[in-house]
């Protein structure tokens, strides 16, 4: 028994002095005092029992790690910084040695065109201190991509960035979980542009860990399928999407003074959601890209092989919403059109994005079905509309670069059987795709309980089709050869008997899921498409069936415009472009 007096020598438990060490305690046989007290002259005590072990319980779900941030959500402190509350927030190990997911950082991409020397990187001070990163420093990913990093206090008010989230969250309270539900049921599993697992683990932390137009265009998103949850379609109130949407663009204006991933993602939503041809955001967001560096090939990169998947899906989610652009914007496109080419002369060097770059495993709730996008089907129409994407490209480049359609140009210098030439291995490869769709993309009934997507995939399929076949009729001249007038007008009556079957095709479940933002634009080219054939037509009883073809469409749309927003705003883009050729047909024929 000690000096200080334990009623039972514990010869078994380690002493006070060893536990608060946490070391091993060391006793000789027939000795009270221990190896450790024993060498420093001290007395060995048992005054202090263990410790209580933790009881070992289930980790819990996304679900309830969310409703239980939600009970103790954060509110602004009354003491401290706000960037002290953020910055003690734990770290997710998941986001260690991440490029452009930092929470108070964001990094620019050294091009090679630039004053910056990639050689001289690693002699910068900030790089050869890494310790003392007050302002930037250097990384590099591999042994040809460098980026800078920069804290975020330099470029805009952390303040201002926190009073944005809780007013944002403050706009949907209490139903933010159920909102994010929402949005990785549908919107995630056709358009993968965020990594689940981070952010939800994020989310589950604190709202504050997000960017604000980011957390917002997700809210947003989600709110477009409302209906399609029992907690908001009983709601007695829903947040003013209107209020959020004006909220998230002014953020988005402050995130893009401090980009990131997420600042991309969030510019990426947004867009699916707006409506105006006039926006400069598909533009700044192109270049906040190429400052991400999510132009280059990243599969070498010193980051996590999830976030090499993200770059990818991002990359690519890019490329597509810049193709498509000139479609809805008329403007021709940003990224160089012929990537396949290996002329060594490309600035886009982004891998093939494939099945390996979605890590997240169909969960259970995916297998039994729950009123929202099948994750496999979904995934699989993301990867076809790339390969589409690509095809589209290169007619758009062929037919509709402005060294091909102006005067003198490729195309009036070639002619109608020139242009056709050009257009057979095009109409070939597109055959060729939708040969090789699998058999859970075709427009086939889909399961009960299930959103599908496979409708938008398809209308974007039709809009190449007919994206061809208006270049060949735009270069037909008075005097082209009959026989080849005939023929290209014959295809083209063809593909829009095909399209107006298609447009009457779409199922509620095509309906009611995601469309994308050209989706508009593609359903009004079906009614453009049907202009030019009339403006176009020789004889009056062939104009009068185009008209037929035009009140058809406008028919199919309307009995679809409550359900599907896209169909609303098709419908007032064929007003535009087209307005009542019934009426001019009826005009003619009473003064002939």
């Amino acid at each position: 028994m000690s000096a200080i007096g334990v009623v039972e020598h514990p010869t078994r438990r380690p002493c006070d002095r060893c536990r608060h060490r946490k070391s091993r305690c060391i006793r000789e046989p027939e000795k009270d005092n221990c190896a450790f007290c024993n060498l420093n002259g001290l007395e060995c005590t048992f005054l202090h029992g263990p410790r209580p072990r933790k009881r070992t319980r289930k980790s819990p779900s996304t679900t309830e790690k969310i409703k239980r941030r939600r009970h103790s959500s954060p509110t602004p402190s009354t003491s401290g910084s706000v960037e002290e509350q953020t910055i003690a927030d734990p770290i997710n190990s998941r986001l260690d040695g991440t490029l452009g997911l930092e929470l108070h950082l964001h990094s620019e991409y050294i091009g090679p065109a630039g004053y910056h020397e990639p050689e001289l990187v690693d002699l910068r001070p900030s790089a050869m201190s890494p310790a003392n990163h007050e302002r930037s420093y250097p990384r590099r990913v591999n042994q040809f991509a460098a980026f800078i990093t920069y804290p975020d206090k330099d470029s805009a008010s952390e303040m201002q960035r926190i009073n944005d989230l809780d007013r944002i969250e403050e706009s949907i309270r209490p139903l933010g979980p159920t909102l994010v539900n929402l949005y990785f049921r549908i919107m995630h599993r056709t358009f993968p542009i965020l990594d689940k697992g981070v952010f939800l683990e994020k989310y589950a932390r604190s709202y504050r860990e997000f960017s604000p137009p980011l957390l917002a265009a997700i809210y947003l998103v989600a709110l477009d399928w409302k209906l399609f949850d029992r907690t908001l379609a009983t709601a007695s109130q829903t947040p003013d999407t209107k209020a959020l949407e004006n909220l998230a663009m002014r953020a988005m204006d402050d995130d893009l003074k401090r980009p990131k991933l997420s600042t991309l993602q969030a510019g990426l939503l947004l867009l699916q959601r707006m409506r105006s041809s006039h926006s400069t955001l598909p533009a700044q967001l192109l270049s906040l890209g190429q400052t991400l560096g999510i132009h280059i090939d990243c599969a070498s990169w010193k980051i996590p092989e999830w976030e090499k998947g993200l770059r990818r899906r991002l990359a690519w989610a890019l490329y597509m919403q810049d193709k498509w652009g000139v479609l809805v914007h008329g403007r021709p496109s940003l990224i160089r059109a012929q990537i396949d080419e290996d002329d060594g002369t490309s600035d886009w060097d982004v891998g093939p994005c494939t099945v390996n770059d979605f890590p997240e495993e169909a969960t259970s709730e995916e297998e039994n079905g729950d009123g929202g996008v099948d994750g496999h089907a979904g995934r699989a129409a993301f990867l076809q509309s790339i390969e589409l994407t690509k095809i589209f490209s290169r007619i758009v480049s062929t037919f509709y670069s402005i060294g091909a359609t102006k005067k003198g140009g490729l195309l009036e210098r070639i002619g109608p059987s020139g242009a056709m030439s050009l257009a057979k291995p095009l109409v070939m490869e597109l055959r060729e795709w939708h040969a090789a769709l699998p058999a859970s993309l075709q427009l086939e009934p889909t399961p009960s309980l299930r959103l599908s997507t496979n409708g938008a995939l398809h209308l974007s399929h039709m809009a190449t089709e007919l994206t061809i076949h208006r270049a060949l009729l735009r270069v037909l001249t008075p005097d082209s050869a009959p026989s080849l007038r005939s023929a290209i007008r014959t295809a083209a009556r063809a593909r829009l008997t095909s399209a107006m079957k298609l447009m009457e095709s779409f199922q509620p479940e095509h309906i009611q899921s995601f469309w994308g933002f050209a989706a508009a634009a593609q359903a009004a080219l079906v009614g453009a498409f049907a202009g030019l054939l009339w403006a176009t037509s020789p004889q009056m009883d062939e104009a009068a069936g185009y008209v037929e073809q035009l009140e058809k469409l406008r028919w199919v749309l309307q009995v679809r415009a409550s359900a599907a927003p896209f169909a609303r705003e098709a419908l007032r883009m064929l007003h535009e472009e087209v307005g009542d050729l019934a009426a001019v047909k009826a005009a003619t024929l009473r003064d002939p």
